[in-house]
């Protein structure tokens, strides 16, 4: 099945405290504008934000969990990239060992939440920083 994909141009919003100066600023800037789009344009309920775990051999974290209105589960990575137009953008910097780390997460995140779900997608949420800042949310991307 094709992802489907949304771009968006962002536009500033002032105030908040969301400069995105330093690295770790710069990715808490990038969740914050793709959980306000994925619950404001795709309806979507944010179950967990930043759910980590360190069990045995599986380690990491899990940006956004959120359920679709019809009981998907979405799991969502999200890449920010400041710098985007000279650097790379957001959408290549996902490794084939990250998705395969994040499937593995999933399930642990499933089994740990004791959720019965009727179905999964893993999504990827790509915010480029710059002179023309955009958000691009692929679904089933993972």
């Amino acid at each position: 099945m094709e992802p489907t994909t949304h771009r968006q141009r962002l536009t500033p919003r002032g105030g908040g405290g969301d400069d995105p100066g330093t690295t770790r600023s710069t990715g808490r800037y990038g969740e914050a504008l793709a959980a306000r789009h994925l619950t404001d344009d795709d309806g979507l309920a944010i179950v967990a934000r930043n759910w980590r775990i360190s069990a045995g051999e599986l380690r990491g974290e899990l940006d956004i969990v959120a359920q679709a209105p019809h009981g998907t589960l979405v799991v969502v990575e999200v890449k920010t990239r400041r710098d985007a137009d000279r650097f790379g953008g957001a959408l290549e910097a996902l490794t084939p060992q990250q998705a395969r780390r994040l499937r593995a997460l999933t399930g642990a995140f499933v089994r740990e939440a004791g959720m019965r779900v009727s179905a999964v997608r893993l999504d990827l949420v790509a915010v480029d920083l710059g002179r023309t800042s955009t958000l691009t949310h692929v679904e089933s991307a993972l």
